[in-house]
């Protein structure tokens, strides 16, 4: 049912409803009295056949009118009192709806990150991945990557990275961490620009003291 319209013409619609009720009614009544009862016992017949006039209109009043706020109340106050009269089923039932939310948030947020949104870099359409036929991991010596960037001709430009877990001390207890070696020309690739500092650039593989 459409709300709007219907809660600023409700006094209308209950004003109909009542006339409907007695129509209904006074039909009945000229039924029986067709019949050969009598007007008082016809009309007694058919507010019996009908029910309780004030609760019929009640419940059909109800179907047009919002959730009053004492109603709403009154639910959570019964709500609150079950949970205080079994405290072990409120806390199992609470840590439930935290743990299946707290789950939720987890899966959303991963397909946020590698499903619904694209990469955060310039131009995010244009990247693809380069492997070998038949291979589920993108494996490639460092060796076939400049082989392969000296002779490409299909993209702007090549990259390759290795994401490896290593220890990291920091002086106090060593942690596990993951680093991710990339090629020098990473960073020019993709497009990126640091907020402070700067990235490495394909010129720094060269020259003395330079790493691939």
């Amino acid at each position: 049912m459409n709300w709007m319209p219907t809660l600023f013409r409700r006094r209308k619609l209950f004003d109909d409803l009542s006339e409907e009720m007695r129509l209904h009614i006074e039909e009945r009544v000229e039924q029986l009295k067709g019949e050969g009862m009598s007007p008082k016992e016809a009309e007694r017949q058919a507010r019996i056949a009908f029910g309780n006039l004030a609760l019929v209109e009640v419940r059909s009043r109800d179907v047009w009118q919002w959730p009053t706020l004492e109603s709403i109340w009154a639910d959570v106050v019964l709500a609150l009192r079950q949970l205080r009269r079994s405290p072990g089923y409120a806390t199992a039932a609470i840590l439930t709806l935290a743990l299946a939310i707290g789950v939720n948030a987890v899966v959303f947020s991963v397909m946020n990150a590698f499903i619904l949104r694209p990469l955060n870099v310039p131009r995010a359409e244009r990247l693809y991945a380069l492997q070998h036929e038949n291979e589920d991991v993108a494996n490639l010596s460092y060796p076939n990557y400049i082989d392969l960037r000296d002779r490409n001709h299909s993209f702007d430009s090549l990259v390759v990275y290795n994401i490896s877990a290593v220890g990291l001390d920091t002086g106090e207890n060593p942690t596990s961490a993951w680093t991710e070696e990339a090629s020098m020309n990473y960073f020019d690739a993709l497009g990126l620009q640091p907020y402070l500092g700067r990235f490495f650039h394909a010129g720094d593989g060269h020259g003395p003291n330079s790493a691939p």
